[in-house]
């Protein structure tokens, strides 16, 4: 119910979600004031994105999912900077990517920033790491920012990760 209520309240941001929980987030969820998340964006989400005042885009998808994307051609043409921060499955999820995502968004702080990956769930997955090894929220609360930010399947491993 709650995080019915959060969607709903996070729909009337400047993108409206799409969300499925068994698929990831389907279009522009907005987490924050300048933080989007969501699954692979496609031509139309980056442009949409650029002309809602987006601004540097970070893709987690492995090496082998960048592989033939045309994603840094639409970032450029769109005049985003773009990031790759390569999260290989499961195994991706770390402290050194949660702490790589980190960096980028402490530096582009002040940016509109998409964070994606194939279904956001590793993108939910580096967000709570983040949230409870860097930010010091507990476990619970850094889970509840995983999943707000599209963690589902990996929710188990990371509360392993955090019980460590």
């Amino acid at each position: 119910m709650i995080r019915l209520l959060v969607s709903a309240v996070l729909s009337t941001a400047l993108l409206l979600p799409s969300v499925s929980l068994a698929q990831g987030i389907d279009s522009p969820k907005q987490t924050s004031d300048n933080i989007w998340v969501m699954g692979v964006p496609d031509k139309e989400d980056i442009a949409t994105f650029a002309q809602s005042g987006g601004d540097v885009v970070i893709s987690l998808l492995s090496v082998e999912e960048m592989s033939g994307s045309e994603e840094t051609t639409w970032t450029s043409q769109q005049g985003l900077a773009f990031f790759h921060v390569p999260v290989n499955g499961a195994t991706g999820v770390t402290f050194e990517n949660a702490r790589a995502l980190d960096r980028l968004l402490l530096t582009h702080a002040d940016k509109n920033i998409m964070v994606h990956c194939a279904s956001s769930n590793r993108v939910g997955a580096l967000f709570a790491l983040r949230a409870a090894w860097l930010d010091g929220l507990s476990t619970e609360q850094a889970l509840e920012v995983g999943r707000q930010h599209g963690m589902t399947s990996l929710e188990d491993k990371v509360s392993k990760m955090l019980a460590k």
